[in-house]
């Protein structure tokens, strides 16, 4: 690939890698998965490394299967982490399940913060129809919030490996 081809295709990888990073701090944007993407556009264009030799391309695959699994781990985790800071405190899936339903929706029609707020008020209503308890239906919607905490926190922690391996690919095998 020519240096004038190259540029611009990484300053694209490198701004989807930049929305991915900030948007993980919106709780329902899939920027590990941005990321993936915007690393997968690069590994396209250059071939996964093909013409540098079978050890590098061999490398750049391995390095790429890496990226896709802590994508995959990343996403599995933060479904785990929200869901599960509410069921410590006897929250019901379906109220968990409806509360996601109000998160998307509300993410996509209120913003992100409002997608959330949308989320933990609907678990809080669904909870206290459920269980006719304000004070364990609050519980239940506040450990839904620490668990989104926690899942940014795992999250971009994931995001700065998939980055790590991205900026090593490109200066030790490209």
């Amino acid at each position: 690939m020519s240096l004038w081809a190259e540029i611009p295709l990484l300053v694209v990888a490198i701004l989807g890698i930049l929305i991915g990073f900030f948007g993980l701090f919106l709780v329902f944007f899939p920027g590990l998965t941005v990321i993936w993407a915007s690393i997968l556009l690069w590994a396209v264009a250059t071939g996964f490394n093909y013409g540098a030799g079978p050890w590098t391309f061999t490398l750049t695959i391995a390095t790429f299967s890496v990226i896709t699994f802590l994508m995959l781990f990343g996403n599995i985790l933060d479904n785990i982490f929200m869901a599960g800071g509410a069921r410590t405190k006897g929250a019901s899936w379906w109220a968990i399940a409806l509360s996601w339903v109000a998160m998307i929706v509300g993410g996509i029609f209120l913003t992100p913060f409002g997608g959330l707020a949308a989320a933990l008020l609907v678990l809080f209503m669904a909870e206290l129809v459920r269980i006719n308890d304000p004070r364990a239906a609050f519980q239940s919607a506040s450990n839904m919030a620490f668990g989104c905490g926690w899942a940014v926190l795992a999250r971009l922690a994931i995001a700065v490996l998939m980055i790590v391996l991205f900026v090593m690919w490109y200066f030790l095998l490209y």
